[in-house]
């Protein structure tokens, strides 16, 4: 088992950071989009979890996240057509994948803003797709957007589209953090796992606050979003924890479900997770959250059984 870090070139110059946890023999290729003011060398543990059961990790960083982004441009797509730049890059690095192994299934993971990253991927691309898994996503709520839509845009055109607010931080991560009060961190939303949280806030890469251009691209790139343009037969997981609040606790993302099986798209499986937070591959029942979402995998020959270890 190794690890490596390598670049992808975009068509705008700018190089997209991917990480790969190489097996010697893979069975099965996933894809990974991480969310909004995190990185993806936080899913290194599932990786590595992955790979000695014969799965090939790759990882996108998103632009305006990673070690590679400059200080000052985290949190922050683009000046311009941040979205469709996201989206671009993810395609490049499934594309990427799919030549280093054009006869693995390949499945796109995405958590929360990777989530929308990777439905817009697939909503553009499907036919490189032979599995979509969507993590701690949400419905597209167009009214609650379209409002929200109103007020960011306002705020950039007095601000500047790399002004950073207060006001939407706590519209979105301090509202979402305010269901559990009493809170011992500003972040006990993500997990109830209190050491997993500690990891996030000690972590110099996670926690940035998004400039209010990355809000008008994110939203954009969501309103956008209908299954009804999906490739028909494209395989659909949904896995979420009941006590999400991106998800609605449970209620947003049943009634994504419901969008995606009305649109004729196969719905393969629905999970929620009872009492589990945002960040469900680190929560206290990572093991079987892990367990599903492998189970959730197109393989290309059965797996060995081996006392492998466990998260």
């Amino acid at each position: 088992m190794t690890y490596s870090e390598s670049f992808l070139n975009a068509p705008d110059g700018h190089q997209i950071p991917v990480k790969t946890w190489h097996v010697s023999a893979p069975q099965a290729v996933l894809v990974i989009s991480h969310g909004m003011a995190e990185h993806a060398g936080r899913y290194g543990a599932l990786a590595n979890w992955l790979v000695e059961r014969n799965v090939q990790v790759i990882a996108v960083e998103h632009r305006g996240h990673g070690p590679s982004c400059p200080e000052q441009d985290r949190g922050h797509y683009s000046d311009q057509n941040g979205w469709q730049k996201v989206v671009s890059d993810l395609h490049a690095v499934v594309q990427h994948s799919r030549a280093q192994y054009p006869q693995l299934p390949l499945t796109l993971f995405g958590h929360s803003m990777g989530s929308f990253i990777a439905q817009a991927c697939a909503q553009a691309h499907g036919e490189d797709l032979d599995n979509l898994i969507l993590c701690a996503t949400n419905r597209i709520d167009h009214i609650h957007l379209r409002t929200s839509q109103l007020l960011i845009n306002a705020i950039a055109r007095l601000r500047g589209g790399r002004h950073r607010s207060h006001l939407v931080d706590r519209m979105t991560f301090g509202a979402f953090n305010k269901r559990f009060s009493p809170t011992r961190t500003s972040h006990d939303w993500l997990s109830r796992d209190a050491k997993q949280v500690d990891r996030y806030l000690d972590d110099p890469l996670c926690g940035t606050s998004c400039t209010v251009q990355l809000w008008c691209d994110f939203i954009g790139g969501m309103l956008a979003i209908s299954p009804r343009k999906w490739r028909k037969d494209l395989p659909v997981h949904l896995m979420a924890g009941t006590d999400d609040p991106v998800g609605e606790m449970g209620q947003g993302v049943s009634r994504h479900c419901d969008a995606i099986h009305q649109a004729g798209i196969k719905v393969a499986s629905f999970r929620l997770f009872p009492g589990a937070r945002h960040e469900l591959v680190n929560e206290t029942n990572a093991g079987e959250v892990w367990q599903h979402l492998l189970d959730c995998l197109p393989l290309d020959a059965p797996l060995e059984p081996a006392g492998l270890s466990q998260p």
